[in-house]
């Protein structure tokens, strides 16, 4: 198994902004339970300050969260009539979960998002919903579509924590097959983006970034 990231986590007690981007084709299938035993509990344990439990909220919004399929997650703003009033902000770790697919998906959404959740215990359930069907006749996947989708969500996080100031902003890329040459259309903010831009971008904007895989994946 390969896990690299360009810097070390941040402190427990520190507010977060977690992104899990996951390739959802069968290729990943068969490896992902071992992920989330070994990698993805602790991970979360880790930015919640011990196991999630149903009641852990850490500042939600309610009715924001939700499944967005087919539309770009964040086109404008994502929040709508529900964004938090002027001086108010979401406090605690807030998670979001990006699903990338193949293009042997179409017509279907190349990517499905969930919107921000503070409670590791939903977030969790989230996981454990991906199907992992498709892309068997496919050596590549959609990680641009996923990474850009990315970028929109730490985009809308930066509106929603004004108030709070500096968190750490965390990706997560978890994939078994490489990139695909094309670069990302979906997303309104960030299409024209190729795998290799995209990651420049989450380094320039200071989001610490991880990929996990089950196997050695060449460099985008």
């Amino acid at each position: 198994m390969v896990v690299s990231a360009l810097d070390p986590p941040a402190p427990p007690a520190m507010v977060a902004d977690v992104v899990f981007v996951i390739e959802g084709t069968a290729n990943l299938g068969p490896y992902f339970e071992s992920l989330r035993k070994h990698y993805l509990l602790p991970a979360i344990e880790y930015f919640n300050g011990g196991p999630p439990a149903e009641t852990d909220f850490g500042g939600d919004v309610s009715g924001v969260r939700g499944w967005h399929r087919g539309v770009p997650p964040f086109q404008g703003d994502f929040w709508g009539d529900r964004a938090p009033p002027p001086g108010r902000s979401l406090g605690g770790t807030q998670y979001s979960l990006v699903v990338f697919n193949t293009v042997d998906c179409a017509p279907e959404s190349y990517v499905q998002c969930h919107a921000p959740t503070s409670s590791a215990y939903e977030f969790l359930t989230w996981l454990d919903s991906i199907q992992f069907v498709g892309g068997g006749g496919e050596s590549c996947s959609l990680i641009a579509e996923g990474l850009s989708t990315a970028l929109q969500l730490f985009d809308d996080f930066k509106k929603m924590r004004e108030q709070i100031g500096q968190t750490h902003k965390v990706c997560v890329l978890i994939c078994n097959s490489p990139p695909y040459l094309l670069p990302a259309v979906e997303s309104t903010t960030y299409s024209g983006y190729s795998t290799e831009s995209l990651v420049q971008r989450i380094a320039e904007r200071g989001i610490h970034f991880s990929v996990v895989s089950p196997r050695k994946l060449p460099a985008p």
